[in-house]
């Protein structure tokens, strides 16, 4: 997803949702027993950055935040981004509902 050529705008826009439906699904299933309550993805030129809201972000970010560097690492391989460009972020929510 990551290294693309030209591509249409539609199958632009395909591709994304796609990724974004894998992703959160990825997400659903690992972050679960952690109040997960949704994902935003942010594409910058320089990196893309990965908020994923949940109710218990300690637990996301794991002991000295290896669990986030584990998923960091595992969205990396699975999408085939580039070595450091992508970046996931823990942001707490008060009512997994409210997203």
């Amino acid at each position: 997803m990551a290294s693309q050529a030209q591509i249409s705008k539609k199958r632009k826009f395909v591709a994304d949702g796609v990724f974004y439906a894998e992703l959160n699904e990825f997400l659903q299933r690992t972050l679960a027993e952690d109040g997960y309550a949704g994902v935003e993805v942010r594409v910058t030129p320089i990196r893309t950055e990965i908020i994923i809201r949940a109710t218990r972000t300690r637990e996301v970010l794991g002991e000295k935040g290896r669990r986030i560097r584990e998923l960091t690492a595992v969205v990396q391989k699975r999408y085939g981004f580039p070595e450091n460009s992508v970046e996931l972020f823990a942001e707490r929510v008060e009512n997994r509902a409210a997203c």
